[in-house]
């Protein structure tokens, strides 16, 4: 494969995105009393970042699957599941969230809560994230389907890679509190590249996935010894802290964030784990198969996370005050947020044939049942950006205990439906990849499940959205766009031989999309006064408005 490609393409989006920067330094200008604007800016800022996070990261994706057998990979991406997922899930413990509601809402206080909160985290890597490995790993030879050597030393290097990013979240967290996004986002960039050369490194040695691993430490300490710099110059300079009553009732705080991230997880990935342990012989196969579509999907889910870490500071301080401008901006930002979701959900399954097909190329018989998976996943969107705002709104008001006990019931249901659906699948009917089809629609299902448990929360806290009325219409437009979609790719014949068969009517649907969704979206009053208004108060600015009050 040729890669000479390679050092030019990112030589140019770095020049991009540092083009992009000036111009927002050089004309953006903060206006205190214009929070749409300033949410605005947090959450395009960050996506935009992300969105050159993800580039880079398609890119390795696309290297790394083209060069390493489906089992290998597999094991690769399990790895970095369970450590990038799961166990900092464990070590992390919601502590980020609750430094930055805390500090948001108290500023004096962050220099303290900040070292108390780093001290948890690094406690929590040796007590909890170590020896959950150790009963994972001997969990699964117990089953029967022992990971491999090479997959248990990529598990153990990748451990490593906690202690920095511990460190780099907690001033991440110290950013969001102060409304200034963009610098973690850019970090992001910056770490990204870094990761991006390294991988490259790797692979051009040969030094297969425990290279990865180690790149994967050296680009975290590098990145924590940034973060470090950025934290002397513009707060405070880093350390530790030790309190043991305020310790405690940090950790009894967080707990219901960490459970509710973990049940979340449960919900949303623990799929992957039965998958590996009841999808009998080559179950790392269809682990390989299976993540292969959740690694396109987290381009769209780039999304949720930066809208709603921008609006969260809101959030937090109108849940102070009166219920309905606090009930607008979360109705507006769901507005929002359905708009994005629905089109992205269409476009992703009605092209799953074709994005697979791309990302896998010559290895595409192995791969073939991640089309399926893709196409019903893909549908998982507009429930889960709903589902990842609500959670935030709720923890502004102060209700993650009952954030918890919902998500309990979520992660039950899609913890026992799998454990029948995949070893049914596997040993009883004798074809596995039915249980990757019967996850793919538990998790939807999972999500249904969460909203429904969610509802009554909100409606106590006089927060219950108005869904359908404010779903219809996008889903209309969605629908509109997708009948416009198919058509277009019935027209074109496939051309045999080629890496994408469908491309050209594939990239004719893509480019047609958005202007076929906007316009059915517009016919539909889909963009009405209020949206043209907020449009002009961010772009010209002067307004006093918050986005959800009667100035937006």
């Amino acid at each position: 494969m040729r890669l000479d490609w390679l050092i030019p393409g990112l030589l140019g989006l770095l020049a991009l995105t540092g083009a992009g920067l000036w111009l927002w330094r050089r004309f953006y200008r903060e206006e205190s009393e214009n929070t749409a604007r300033r949410v605005f800016k947090n959450s395009a800022v960050t996506f935009a970042m992300r969105m050159v996070v993800k580039a880079l990261d398609m890119v390795i994706f696309f290297i790394l699957v083209g060069s390493f057998d489906v089992a290998t990979f597999g094991d690769y991406l399990f790895a970095i599941l369970l450590v990038g997922q799961y166990l900092t899930i464990f070590t992390e413990f919601g502590l980020g969230v609750l430094l930055t509601r805390e500090a948001a809402r108290e500023p004096a206080s962050a220099r303290r809560l900040f070292g108390l909160t780093l001290t948890l985290r690094l406690m929590l890597i040796g007590a909890v994230a170590l020896p959950l490995t150790l009963l994972v790993v001997g969990g699964y030879a117990l089953l029967g389907q022992p990971i491999s050597a090479v997959g248990q030393q990529t598990i153990f290097i990748l451990l490593l890679t906690l202690i920095p990013s511990a460190f780099s979240g907690a001033v991440t967290a110290l950013y969001n509190a102060s409304e200034r996004m963009e610098v973690p986002a850019l970090m992001e960039v910056v770490t990204a590249t870094l990761n991006f050369l390294a991988r490259l490194g790797v692979m051009a040695l040969g030094l297969g996935i425990l290279g990865l691993a180690w790149a994967a430490v050296a680009v975290s300490s590098v990145t924590a010894l940034v973060f470090a710099v950025l934290q002397r110059r513009d707060f405070f300079p880093p350390r530790i802290a030790w309190d043991g009553p305020k310790m405690r009732w940090l950790t009894l705080t967080a707990l219901p964030l960490m459970l509710n991230n973990l049940l979340s997880a449960v919900f949303f990935r623990f799929d992957v784990f039965i998958v590996r342990a009841f999808g009998g012989p080559g179950a790392e196969r269809l682990v390989g198969q299976y993540n292969t579509p959740y690694t396109l999907l987290n381009v769209a889910l780039i999304i949720p996370p930066a809208v709603t870490f921008a609006v969260f500071p809101l959030l937090s301080r109108r849940a102070a005050g009166d219920r309905a401008s606090l009930a607008a901006a979360q109705n507006r930002t769901l507005q929002v947020l359905l708009l994005l979701a629905f089109p992205l959900a269409m476009g992703m399954s009605a092209l799953s044939h074709d994005l697979i097909q791309l990302f896998t190329r010559r290895q595409f018989p192995d791969y073939q049942p991640s089309i399926a998976v893709l196409a019903i996943l893909a549908w998982f969107l507009p429930l889960s950006f709903v589902n990842g705002l609500i959670q935030y709104v709720l923890i502004a008001v102060n209700r993650q205990a009952a954030i918890t006990r919902a998500f309990v019931i979520g992660a039950a249901f899609n913890l026992l439906a799998n454990l029948v659906a995949i070893p049914t699948a596997t040993y009883a009917l004798g074809q596995p990849v039915l249980g990757l089809y019967a996850a793919a629609v538990i998790t939807i299902l999972s999500e249904l499940v969460l909203y429904l448990v969610f509802r009554p929360l909100l409606r106590s806290e006089g927060l219950a959205p108005p869904l359908l009325g404010l779903a219809w219409r996008p889903l209309v437009a969605t629908l509109v766009m997708g009948a416009t979609m198919l058509s277009v790719m019935a027209v074109f014949p496939e051309r045999a031989g080629a890496i994408v068969p469908g491309w050209p009517g594939s990239l004719a649907a893509a480019l047609l999309a958005p202007v076929v969704y906007g316009l059915a979206l517009w016919a539909v009053g889909g963009i009405g006064a209020s949206e043209r208004d907020l449009a002009r108060q961010i772009l010209r600015g002067g307004g006093a408005g918050e986005p959800g009050s009667p100035g937006a």
